[in-house]
């Protein structure tokens, strides 16, 4: 299966990379960091108009562990 690790040419380090999810009154945004800021911000997921919710953020991560990061 092709990852986004596989897209970006790294292998997956789960103590390299953060899951960072950014919201305010009317998106979410989803992105991996690199934990030593060697490797630009991966943008995962964008929302512009989905609120902050337990559903909402539930349906994000459900969607982003299907793509097999």
């Amino acid at each position: 299966m092709y990852t986004v690790m596989d897209a970006l040419g790294r292998q997956h380090d789960p103590t390299e990379w953060l899951l960072f999810i950014e919201s305010s009154k009317v998106s979410l945004k989803v992105v991996l960091l690199h934990s030593g800021n060697k490797y630009p911000y991966v943008l995962l997921a964008h929302a512009a108009i989905m609120k902050e919710s337990y559903e909402n953020m539930k349906l994000l991560l459900e969607k982003i562990q299907n793509k097999n990061i």
